[in-house]
């Protein structure tokens, strides 16, 4: 499990301790689970997907962003603009 923070310039819009992060990165899809290692990416427009306990807890769509995995394993997820997907 790791903190899940996603912020828009209008603020922040979710944080949660989950299980995984599923998003479009430019070069591919990638998936993020607990002690992954440090990195950031860029996003592209698409379906975000965040688990817990085994289910789909929330899916967003994204226009384009950023995400970093820190050093503490904390996730945060930047975005231009998100919509609830379902």
């Amino acid at each position: 499990m790791f903190q899940l923070s996603i912020v828009t310039p209008s603020g922040k819009v979710f944080e949660e301790t989950v299980e995984s992060l599923a998003a479009p990165g430019l070069m591919g899809g990638l998936e993020v689970y607990s002690n992954h290692e440090p990195m950031l990416c860029a996003l592209k427009g698409g379906l975000v997907r965040i688990r817990k306990d085994g289910k789909n807890i929330k899916v967003l769509t994204i226009d384009s962003g950023v995400l970093e995995v820190d050093a503490t394993h904390n996730v945060l997820l930047l975005a231009d603009q998100i919509t609830e997907s379902f």
